[in-house]
């Protein structure tokens, strides 16, 4: 993949392209490269915002085009660029909305912050896809490779997939913006009971006080990626590619957030494969006992994904979430589930006496509670999830810095 790493100062960008250079064709830009660069890429958005540009809709094509992947450090301020002080936040959602880079990291935001206690989400409050630091990079979980042991964050994207199923999105998006985001998703009609006060929440506007009715660009007026006066511009316009293509961007980017924080995040409507085992063990038929096992279907993406295949076939399979460029991983609609009579008869007749493992959100691995393994024994943490299971466990490795301290059970307060 392409990556572009755009840092302030070109010693930094240098330390970011040693992390990540193994990992693809990275291009740094920093210093008076990237001040200049900066430079010409707002005001041709301006300008072109004004009605006063010939840029138009080659716009995104311009500037920064042909990465798949940005990473922005979080402190620009030594760019000395006119104006506040100025963040990878303060310009992120224009890269989005005026590049054609799908997927964007902010880098070094929050340096004590290793993994997210709160929501299993990373730093909900950024604007960019993913906040990691500098020594994140390294790790094999963001890329393609899979992590043997240790700190491997469970709501880490692979980055590369990420970026293409961006692409798949914004491509969709485009072509549905006034399309229900419930519809074209496939919600079943029972998900509407098990989504939280947040997630409806998120749906519900003035203008779309019916959460099923909700537009994708709805999702795009209530973004805070652009300026009102800038996003009532591209409304405005929105008949020209340029202003189009914006539109979808931020409002798939929006959609996606929503889908990670509110739907995927709960597991109560979305389920992924590793949680649905911890909810249903009786799905492993004969291999229940093995560890292996369990963890072999937190890894595969290839049907049945290792469950037993005649109950897969039968009951599971069906209720598969078919818009997979929505989900880092296979997921499952939790009601329909739930709404399987012979499902349930089957978890109370399996009679059997399954095994103690936890699936551990930090290391991406089911782990025995008894902490046989050199992972150590897991430990409960109280997220702030909306919905019926905030309770989830992670070994809590001692390197790395976890946030709220007070979220794992057992600590009085954050340290």
């Amino acid at each position: 993949m392409k990556i572009l790493v755009c840092d302030d100062k070109p010693a930094e960008g240098g330390n970011t392209l040693r992390a990540i250079e193994p990992r693809g064709d990275v291009t740094v830009q920093a210093g008076a490269d990237l001040r200049k660069a900066l430079r010409s890429f707002f005001k041709d958005v301006t300008t072109t915002l004004d009605g006063e540009s010939t840029v138009n809709d080659e716009l995104d094509a311009q500037h920064f085009a042909g990465y798949d992947l940005a990473i922005v450090d979080n402190n620009l301020t030594g760019l000395e660029l006119d104006g506040a002080r100025l963040t990878a936040e303060a310009i992120i959602g224009y890269l989005r909305a005026f590049t054609s880079i799908p997927y964007i990291v902010s880098l070094n935001k929050n340096l004590h912050v290793d993994f997210d206690l709160r929501f299993l989400f990373g730093d909900y409050q950024s604007l960019a896809d993913l906040a990691l630091n500098t020594g994140h990079l390294s790790h094999d979980r963001l890329w393609n490779a899979e992590p043997v042991s240790g700190f491997a964050p469970w709501y880490w994207p692979r980055l590369p997939y990420a970026a293409e199923r961006r692409k798949e999105q914004e491509g969709a998006v485009t072509e549905k913006l006034h399309e229900s985001v419930w519809k074209v998703l496939g919600f079943p009609p029972q998900a509407d009971e098990y989504l939280s006060f947040r997630a409806k929440a998120a749906l519900v506007t003035p203008a779309n006080p019916v959460a099923r009715e909700t537009t994708f660009e709805t999702f795009f007026a209530i973004s805070r990626a652009l300026a009102p006066a800038e996003k009532e511009t591209l409304e405005a316009g929105k008949a020209s590619g340029l202003a189009r293509r914006a539109i979808g961007r931020v409002a798939t980017y929006e959609v996606d957030r929503w889908l990670r924080r509110h739907v995927l995040g709960p597991q109560d409507v979305l389920i992924d494969l590793p949680h649905l085992l911890a909810q249903m063990p009786f799905l492993l038929g004969d291999r229940v006992s093995e560890l292996g096992a369990w963890n072999a279907v937190a890894r595969t993406a290839k049907e049945p994904f290792g469950l037993d295949k005649t109950v897969f076939k039968a009951h599971i399979e069906g209720a598969q979430f078919t818009e997979s460029s929505w989900v880092p991983t296979p997921c499952f609609w939790w009601p329909s589930l739930k709404a399987d009579e012979r499902l349930t008869e089957l978890y109370f007749d399996a009679n059997a006496e399954w095994p103690d493992f936890v699936f551990c959100e930090d290391v991406s691995q089911f782990v025995p509670v008894a902490g046989t393994t050199p992972l150590g024994p897991p430990k409960e943490i109280n997220t702030e999830i909306a919905g019926s299971w905030a309770t989830r466990y992670a070994v809590v490795a001692g390197d790395y810095q976890y946030s709220p301290r007070s979220h794992i059970a057992g600590t009085a307060s954050d340290s």
